[in-house]
């Protein structure tokens, strides 16, 4: 399985974001206990199928992942979710900050199949990316995967920027940027 792609938005850029409205019946805030499983049931049917109520619990013991992290609730469920992290454990990318303690990660962006298409994933992001940089990071960064069209859409137009930190990734983005086009949205 090939390396996923990361890509980074700095803190200035984070700054300028917009605010993301949400649509009635929806609403944006920190974990509260008790949100565990129904958090794991999202990630699950969002493609991260090992997800289980004990390790959204085991991820949310750092307390900074756990106060910055941001959850849309619906209807007493978890229906979109970002954890907020720090690249500590992994590999420093040449495009960010050269302390890692100063580079944020958003980690698991989700949005429950039924609810996407609302501007959800945009929310979350947002919010955790204002968090982490409100903490001191001077850069945020995810990983996601080349076929991940519509959150790649999301990440670029919200300032998100691909991060060439291997051989292949320049025609990895290529081809990215070529199938966004032919979807009909394009990025120079």
């Amino acid at each position: 399985m090939p390396m996923q792609l990361t890509m980074a938005i700095y803190a200035d850029a984070v700054r300028r974001l917009p605010d993301v409205p949400l649509p009635a019946g929806y609403a944006m805030r920190a974990y509260h206990p008790g949100d565990a499983a129904s958090w794991a049931d999202t990630l699950r049917k969002s493609d991260f199928v090992t997800w289980d109520e004990a390790q959204v619990l085991q991820f949310l013991e750092v307390p900074e992942r756990r106060e910055g992290s941001r959850l849309v609730e619906h209807g007493g469920r978890v229906v979109a979710a970002t954890f907020a992290s720090r690249i500590s454990n992994r590999p420093m990318p040449p495009a960010v900050a050269a302390d890692a303690s100063e580079e944020g990660v958003l980690d698991y962006v989700v949005t429950h199949p039924d609810h996407r298409g609302r501007g959800l994933g945009r929310a979350t992001c947002t919010e955790v990316c204002r968090f982490l940089v409100s903490r001191g990071c001077k850069a945020v960064s995810l990983n996601t995967d080349d076929f991940r069209l519509p959150a790649i859409h999301v990440y670029l137009s919200m300032g998100f920027r691909p991060v060439m930190n291997g051989r292949d990734i320049p025609e990895r983005w290529a081809a990215v940027y070529d199938n966004l086009k032919e979807g009909g949205r394009e990025y120079a």
